[in-house]
């Protein structure tokens, strides 16, 4: 695949992480516990860590958590938001890129959602400073395997249609 195709397969989903990500701030899901969401926008970078590589990846990461940060304009969100996606994004590229254990799109989305709400803890404990909150890392860590494991669902599917769809091109 050239540059080119890259480049605009790449925007094409940076778009749609965007949206994602903005219709997905809707759902009251604090309802259930404060922070937790599903994170159906991870889907996009996990599929282009597969599709295109960890370059690609990691920019459409960096460029939905900040056009997202700047329309929703909350800076603890977006703190959040940048330090849980970026070292799930990175570390899943460099766990992916390692050939000593292979995992499936699905274990690897698993990681990285537990990766995410691990660097959203740390990111919560120096903002708030208060070790207090270290008893909700276990209700993050269950609500993180679910989020993973449908995320990782949805990045495997999308990933084999375009796969088939490069073939038939």
């Amino acid at each position: 695949m050239n540059n080119t195709k890259k480049l605009t397969i790449s925007a094409i989903f940076t778009a749609l992480a965007i949206a994602i990500s903005i219709a997905e701030s809707y759902i009251p899901y604090s309802a259930i516990a404060p922070g937790v969401k599903l994170g159906l926008a991870n889907v996009i970078p996990m599929t282009l860590l597969y599709v295109l590589g960890p370059l690609y990846a990691i920019s459409v990461q960096a460029v939905r958590i900040i056009v997202t940060g700047l329309l929703r304009g909350n800076l603890v969100t977006f703190f959040f938001s940048f330090f849980g996606g970026m070292a799930s994004t990175v570390l899943c590229a460099l766990i992916k890129k390692q050939k000593i254990i292979e995992f499936s799109v699905i274990g690897l989305s698993v990681i990285g959602a537990v990766i995410h709400n691990t660097a959203q803890f740390f990111t919560a404990l120096v903002i708030l400073k208060n070790i207090n909150i270290l008893w909700y890392i276990a209700i993050l860590a269950i609500f993180a395997v679910i989020a993973g494991v449908l995320t990782g669902i949805i990045a495997k599917y999308t990933i084999k249609a375009i796969e088939r769809y490069s073939r038939s091109i």
